[in-house]
């Protein structure tokens, strides 16, 4: 039996990282005082050959178990046990997908796997077993160039659409296996909205548009869980054309943060009573950063360059604002990573 106690080792955090450029997921861990990353293990994708385009994961609530969406084909779903000692990567097994995801989540029952893909307009259910093991999916749903997933503390699962410049909002049963469309949310033409966050309460929710480099505040409407535009702000100057990328709240959730690839920058902003956007500041991220997440302590930030195959840690300054500590080579493309639920 494998051994996945989830208890961190005294040495360190786990991270792992996804490098599709070669197919490998890198198995690291971060140093909480001085914020320094080391590479632990390298875990080759079973079976798979040559490299394909950011490959998303997601982690199960407990951090016991990792899955993997490869968009090369064959399309595959691969499953990970992360061990006792945070010293290795097993692969439980593997499952087939209908699309190339782009995105992956674990539902709060923790029984289901939801992807979704932007070139195929599909979202896929998967079921995972008691062993942690996602199967072959039991569900598929036609989603206009749906890119993230996410399941909001109303218990709705929200979907953005890339090109279709929408918030499309779900009824989600995993008994049934169902996912009912409820609500849509449209917004600017060829904004290309492409993350949205919720807040803990789930009252607000925050929404990038990767087009037009912006962020925009709404709210939740308590009853029904509609979404209402309230606020818009650009990360660049007029003029400039964006590349926006990741979003993610703060873990106290008095910071937003944004990564913009075109700049090669991490945006902060600084949330108000009501959730009103206040730059912070600019920093500059290793080149083109697809993908960041903050360690469990919540004190660090680890941000990937696609394009520069590094992975670059900041210590969150109280003010939210981030200060580089520490860089290592991850390999070719990393293009997600997980740390938070680790």
């Amino acid at each position: 039996m494998l051994d996945t106690d989830t208890k961190r080792p005294p040495d360190g955090r786990r991270v792992v990282i996804s490098t599709p450029g070669e197919a490998v997921l890198v198995l690291c861990e971060l140093d909480p005082s001085t914020g320094e990353l080391v590479l632990v293990d390298r875990q080759p994708l079973p079976g798979v050959v040559g490299g394909c385009g950011g490959v998303p994961m997601a982690a199960s609530e407990d951090g016991r178990w990792i899955y993997v969406a490869w968009r090369g084909e064959p399309y595959r779903l691969f499953s990970f046990a992360v061990d006792g000692n945070a010293r290795r990567l097993n692969c439980l097994g593997q499952a087939s997908l209908p699309a190339s995801m782009c995105y992956a989540m674990v539902s709060s029952c923790g029984r289901r796997l939801l992807t979704s893909s932007y070139t195929g307009s599909t979202i896929a259910i998967s079921p995972i077993g008691d062993d942690g093991t996602a199967g072959e999916p039991i569900m598929t749903r036609d989603a206009m160039h749906a890119h993230c997933l996410v399941e909001a503390p109303n218990g709705l699962v929200y979907a953005t659409s890339l090109r279709g410049d929408c918030v499309q909002t779900y009824r989600f049963d995993a008994g049934r296996n169902d996912l009912s469309p409820l609500a849509r949310l449209d917004v600017p033409a060829g904004s290309g909205p492409r993350h949205i966050v919720f807040t803990a309460d789930g009252s607000r929710a925050y929404l990038l548009s990767e087009f037009a480099g912006t962020l925009t505040r709404l709210d939740v409407d308590p009853h029904t869980g509609a979404l209402a535009i309230r606020e818009r702000v650009a990360l660049l100057p007029e003029g400039e054309k964006a590349w926006a990328s990741e979003l993610r709240l703060g873990p106290d959730e008095h910071v937003l943060y944004a990564s913009e690839r075109q700049t090669s920058q991490i945006f902060a902003y600084r949330l108000g009573p009501s959730g009103e956007m206040q730059l912070i500041g600019a920093e500059p991220a290793p080149e083109c950063p697809r993908a960041f997440d903050f360690d469990a302590s919540g004190r660090h930030m680890i941000v990937l360059g696609e394009k520069s195959g590094e992975a670059r840690t900041y210590r969150i300054q109280p003010d939210g604002a981030l200060d580089a500590v520490s860089r290592l080579h991850a390999g070719a493309q990393p293009s997600w990573v997980l740390a938070a639920a680790l």
